[in-house]
């Protein structure tokens, strides 16, 4: 079976459903303070689409392919694939400490993917660009949402 887009986004799922709540603990417990990271559920995860579905989950993840690049030799088109993974918090209790919270999510999704640096069925290391936390607006006027994430690059072919 052809490794394709498909398969390397069923892996970085797989790597974000079987390793970021473990490391939002492990932070969680690191830290010992009085601010307590919320993990994702194995249902708040949106590929390509969000949806009022995903508004209803507190955190959720956002991810999909961004860009691809390739450059044809004969038979064979080497593509380069550049993936967004953004976690969405909603801020339902004015957290104070909302710029803490989003430093500490970024950090569990960039160790997760440098402990992963080799996507397992593609063998393929990857490169990982870690983005600033914004704020958004847009996705529901009654809450107001803050987002972190990173883009990861990989190759197949």
């Amino acid at each position: 079976m052809a490794y394709d887009l498909e398969s390397l986004m069923v892996d970085v799922k797989s790597i974000l459903t079987t390793n970021l709540n473990t490391k939002i603990g492990a932070i969680n417990t690191e830290k010992g303070d009085s601010i307590t990271l919320l993990t994702v559920d194995n249902s708040a995860y949106f590929l390509q689409d969000l949806d009022h579905e995903s508004v209803n989950h507190n955190p959720f993840i956002f991810y999909s392919c961004e860009d691809i690049d390739g450059t044809g030799f004969g038979p064979n088109t080497p593509q380069e694939f550049i993936i967004n993974i953004v976690l969405v918090l909603a801020d339902q209790s004015g957290y104070t400490d909302l710029a803490t919270r989003m430093f500490r999510y970024s950090r569990a999704l960039k160790e997760i993917f440098e402990e992963n640096f080799s996507i397992k069925s593609n063998s393929n290391f990857i490169s990982i660009n870690v983005l600033a936390p914004i704020p958004l607006s847009t996705l529901n006027e009654s809450r107001e949402f803050r987002a972190v994430g990173l883009q990861i690059k990989s190759s197949i072919g």
